[in-house]
């Protein structure tokens, strides 16, 4: 049997220095996000603070103009 390993199409990761997993301003964009297109996000610890990874070139770009 063949083990097949799922891979996901990553567009671009966002690091956001300074805040946090449990951030309210990080729960507010993430509510918001998932309200306006349901767009795949991942999300995790990076050097600097909370590193959100996105499959969606377009969304990579929004979040770039508007929160970074």
């Amino acid at each position: 049997m063949v083990k097949r390993v799922k891979q996901d199409d990553v567009a671009g990761a966002l690091e956001l220095a300074g805040v946090g997993r449990d951030d309210p301003r990080l729960v507010q964009w993430l509510e918001e996000h998932r309200g306006r297109n349901g767009g795949k996000l991942h999300i995790g610890l990076g050097g600097k603070g909370v590193r959100i990874i996105f499959s969606r070139e377009s969304d990579l770009k929004y979040w770039q103009k508007h929160y970074a």
